[in-house]
């Protein structure tokens, strides 16, 4: 560890600088999967106490309940330093200690000293933008994705269609999802225009853009885990 550290001591100490002015979720681990290095929004988004000391310690040594990935972020680690190139995965879980479980994407890259010999990786995580294909129609910019929801206006099984109506899925393709007709569909979306007040679907999408909605995501569609992508 000591000697990692000295022999790349001059390039590390560039990154960490820039690292620690970053918003996001920042990291360096060395060959070996041994962190070398969180900022201060790492910390927060893994939910690790300040006083607990990273440098050396592996993912599985850390006192938090993420650790039974383990195995997955070394395989993160692994595919990235084979690779040489940036590899992305989706991380689902309590992040920033929170009690839903929120979708984020971590990337990792390949760091180089100035042999460009390889001698780590360095992490970030974002969380995960929205899939609705009507931001990009109407040249907004992506929101985040979460399962957390203030609205008492829809019942549970309401907001899984609206989520699925936001992501400008059709009657029919609803009425599959949940293995009913599609009249029943036709009524649950009528019920639907009916608390939002409107009457077409453009209307609804700038309803649910006004409330918060256009970011919800069903819990029941995604799941605790890791998945790369």
């Amino acid at each position: 560890m000591d000697s990692f550290w000295s022999k790349n001591e001059l390039y590390l100490k560039g990154l960490i600088t820039m690292m620690e002015h970053l918003s996001e979720p920042w990291g360096i681990k060395d060959l070996a999967s041994r962190h070398i290095y969180m900022n201060k929004a790492a910390y927060l988004y893994t939910n690790t106490p300040f006083s607990f000391d990273i440098k050396g310690k592996l993912d599985d040594e850390f006192p938090t309940d993420w650790v039974e990935f383990s195995s997955y972020f070394q395989q993160h680690d692994r595919k990235t330093e084979g690779t040489r190139d940036r590899v992305a995965v989706i991380e689902t879980h309590y992040w920033y200690g929170k009690d839903f479980l929120t979708p984020f994407v971590s990337e990792k890259l390949p760091i180089y000293n100035e042999e460009e010999e390889l001698v780590g990786t360095m992490w970030n995580a974002r969380q995960l933008d929205t899939l609705s294909p009507i931001k990009y129609i109407n040249q907004q910019k992506p929101s985040v994705l979460t399962t957390e929801t203030n609205s008492e206006t829809f019942t549970q099984s309401e907001l899984d269609i609206i989520f699925f109506m936001l992501q400008r899925y059709t009657i029919k393709e609803i009425a599959r999802l949940y293995n009913v007709s599609r009249k029943t569909i036709e009524n649950r979306i009528y019920i639907i225009y009916q608390k939002a007040d409107v009457h077409t679907l453009q209307q609804f999408e700038e309803y649910c853009k006004l409330i918060g909605l256009d970011n919800y995501i069903p819990v029941r569609l995604i799941e605790k885990g890791i998945q790369f992508i």
